[in-house]
């Protein structure tokens, strides 16, 4: 994999996350993420698309009119490590963290672990 199509794939995954009905929501992520794929963040020690699909809808609860723009990307083999900012309705940059995914044989999203939010300081 990679930088270029490591990005394009996580740009549509992220798009999830954008105030959009549940049925594009869900139909975006069935298009990039694998039925089995693991989801691993701060609040979930491990689930699944159906979890993604509720954390997206809760992010938008928590930030209306709220995304994430993807800062950077480091891919080689299967593997992805991304820099993303969550950007406010306002467009203030609210945090910024880091997403690793794993990408399937079949082109989609196997594995995503975030790591949220970083800090400057230990």
């Amino acid at each position: 994999m990679q930088n270029k199509e490591a990005w394009k794939l996580y740009q549509r995954y992220v798009d999830g996350w954008k105030p959009i009905s549940a049925e594009e929501r869900k139909t975006l992520v069935a298009e990039v993420v694998a039925e089995d794929a693991k989801y691993i963040t701060p609040q979930h020690v491990i689930g699944g698309r159906e979890t993604m699909i509720e954390d997206m809808a809760a992010f938008q609860g928590k930030y209306p009119g709220g995304r994430f723009d993807v800062g950077d990307v480091s891919a080689h083999h299967d593997v992805a490590l991304f820099t993303w900012v969550l950007v406010q309705a306002d467009e203030s940059v609210l945090v910024k963290g880091h997403d690793l995914i794993r990408i399937s044989a079949e082109g989609k999203i196997a594995e995503l672990i975030t790591f949220a939010p970083s800090t400057s300081e230990p």
